[in-house]
């Protein structure tokens, strides 16, 4: 796959490795991934690989981090990553106290990914707007049909009663929906603007 992604565009760089939700991976096997991947490619494609998904314990269901944090797992890896001269990404690291997210970094992890909590940052703004029954009711319909929900919950989980916490489960994969704009955002002018504030202040909790 990257040798054919090589061939159309020689510009790009790449992003190895999963995360722990999709497919478990110890240091040991991680590191069979990287041999396997350069022994195939020529030097100057692998070189074009520049993040490697490291794993020390995250993992979301909804809107809640479920996976046990492991230091040892993390030093580990942080080290196989460098050991390649690879750029270490986290991915899933949402909801996980501001104090666990620095030690990570302090402890050598390169990047992190936070998508789905500043997703909901987004989505409860618009919740905290909505006061009318039937913008709400569109909203969730809007997120129910987008299916984006379904991969995030449990078996139990009923759409039709748990309404605000589908919504807040996939909002932001909506946001950008024909229907959404003309619909929902159409009715708070200003929203954007409250949305990048209230992005601010969690961006402010990792910056001090």
């Amino acid at each position: 796959m990257i040798e054919h992604c090589d061939k159309i565009n020689p510009n790009l760089k790449y992003e190895i490795g999963t995360e722990e939700a999709i497919r478990y991976f110890d240091v040991d096997e991680l590191e069979k991934l990287i041999s396997g991947i350069k022994k195939k490619l020529n030097p100057s494609i692998f070189d074009k690989i520049k993040y490697l998904v490291i794993q020390s314990g995250t993992s979301l269901k909804g809107n809640i981090q479920t996976g046990k944090y492991d230091k040892n797992r993390l030093l580990d890896m942080v080290n196989l990553a460098k050991k390649y001269n690879f750029l270490s990404k986290e991915h899933n690291g949402d909801y996980i106290p501001v104090n666990v997210i620095k030690e990570k970094f302090n402890l050598g992890l390169d990047t992190i990914n936070i998508a789905p909590e500043f997703g909901l940052i987004e989505t409860q703004t618009y919740l905290d707007e909505i006061k009318d029954e039937n913008i709400f009711d569109k909203f969730w319909k809007i997120c129910y049909d987008s299916n984006r929900w379904v991969k995030w919950v449990n078996d139990s989980f009923n759409p039709y009663i748990n309404k605000e916490e589908l919504v807040k489960i996939c909002g932001h994969y909506v946001l950008s929906n024909e229907k959404f704009l003309s619909e929902i955002k159409i009715n708070f002018p200003n929203i954007d603007k409250k949305i990048k504030m209230n992005v601010i202040k969690k961006l402010n909790q990792f910056y001090e």
